[in-house]
């Protein structure tokens, strides 16, 4: 299945391109699926099959997305869109992705819109303070009460896709409710740990590590909770610095074939034309100097 859709959208990417698939020479894929040693050889070769290119890349998706917000090579990552994903690599490439060992609790999107309305039921039984949560997905799914909605959804009468609860959060929290704060906090409680404790791993404890913020939760308002994230990590490792990707993932895997074919260094011409690009398709996430 993932080769079909990588396949649709490499399609979609060449036809925009005006060019077909004889035209590539080379192709890196940062894949959710390639989270185990024995994943990337057998996605390679799956890969290169389906395109018909010999000289294929597979990397876990946090590593492009990381590519994408910096071109050191010792740095962090933490990716967080429906899922989460992060990673720590050290200078001499040794690296820690956390793949599947990331807790449901942690999950993104989707473990924050469950937390939201977990909130909900919470209030509607006294568990915890009020919390503008309740109007906020009440009014986003239609129910007068959170009684009703939650016996509509054990009865099967409604299904509700939780990470689509994520934007009602972060208004919330940027109202400083004190319930979706609680959220967010213990939310950048857990992922802050996978950070500080690759770092001791990795012996990079103290280390200027660089960490990039990448996925579609850390846009716009969804800053403050990269933020949040930050300054936790920040109180173990005060040297750590911030950084928002300034590309898109995908522009990650262009990156890093670009980084091989230029020996590591791009000359200032490459850069700017790829940034020209990247504006082009809408794949810059954020304006400022690249860093």
């Amino acid at each position: 299945m993932y080769v079909k859709r990588i396949l649709e959208a490499s399609h979609q990417a060449c036809v925009a391109a005006g060019i077909t698939f004889d035209n590539i020479t080379a192709v890196c894929g940062g894949l959710s699926g390639a989270d185990w040693d024995f994943d990337y050889p057998i996605l390679a070769e799956r890969l290169s099959h389906a395109i018909g290119v010999l000289d294929v890349i597979i990397l876990n998706d946090c590593i492009v997305a990381m590519r994408g917000g910096s071109f050191i090579k010792e740095c962090a990552v933490i990716c967080v869109g429906s899922g989460l994903n992060v990673a720590v690599r050290r200078a001499d490439g040794k690296e820690i992705i956390y793949g599947y060992y990331i807790d449901d609790a942690h999950n993104g999107a989707n473990a924050l819109g469950k937390a939201a309305l977990r909130k909900v039921m919470e209030a509607q039984l006294e568990l915890c303070t009020e919390t503008m949560l309740s109007k906020l997905i009440l009014d986003y799914t239609g129910y007068s009460t959170a009684e009703q909605l939650m016996i509509d959804m054990t009865m099967g009468k409604y299904e509700i896709d939780n990470k689509q609860l994520l934007p009602l959060l972060l208004k919330a929290f940027a109202n400083d409710d004190n319930e979706a704060t609680a959220i967010i906090n213990a939310f950048a409680q857990g992922t802050a740990k996978y950070i500080t404790a690759a770092m001791k791993r990795l012996d990079m404890s103290g280390s200027a590590l660089d960490i990039i913020f990448s996925g579609s939760v850390f846009k716009d308002v969804g800053t403050l909770v990269a933020k949040k994230i930050f300054d936790v990590i920040q109180m173990s490792e005060p040297n750590v610095q911030m950084i928002h990707a300034k590309y898109e993932p995908v522009c990650g895997a262009v990156l890093i074939l670009l980084d091989r074919e230029w020996g590591g260094i791009l000359p200032d011409k490459v850069i700017s034309t790829f940034d020209k690009s990247a504006k082009q398709h809408g794949l810059l996430r954020k304006s400022g100097e690249w860093m």
